[in-house]
């Protein structure tokens, strides 16, 4: 099970010259229009994100060859999950995790990088540095 869980991942998983790009949403390039990524900080790495309408998508995961080998990318999506929430701004449960190692919002939308567990944790985003300035230089 957890050869094909790793296989699966490495299917997805995209070289280039300096960086390893993770595909959460596959042929994201033609499967929507934009002019541009926005590639967000999460820890160690890059979360990729595309304008959709009046929300951002998360498209895919960037790690930089640098700090991270495959083997070791292969271990972190195995126990993390990086995802982007809808804009709230009530307190929201994160299920399925058991710690929430990132979180910042973009665009008024929760961007959380959390370990994958059995618990549910709750979020409140009034407590999240808005970042999107920082990104939008």
């Amino acid at each position: 099970m957890q050869q094909y869980k790793y296989q699966k991942f490495i299917d997805e998983l995209r070289e280039y010259p300096d960086s390893f790009e993770y595909m959460i949403v596959d042929d994201y390039e033609n499967k929507f229009t934009f002019h541009r990524t926005e590639c967000v900080q999460m820890d160690d790495c890059f979360a990729q994100l595309i304008e959709a309408g009046e929300q951002y998508k998360l498209v895919s995961v960037m790690f930089m060859k640098e700090d991270w080998s495959i083997r070791k990318i292969l271990g972190f999506l195995a126990e993390h999950q990086v995802e982007i929430y809808p804009p709230i701004s009530d307190s929201f449960v994160i299920r399925n995790t058991s710690e929430i190692i990132d979180a910042k919002l973009f665009n008024g939308q929760p961007l959380v990088l959390c370990k994958k567990g059995k618990q549910s944790i709750s979020l409140n985003p009034i407590n999240l540095e808005e970042v999107t300035e920082l990104y939008e230089r």
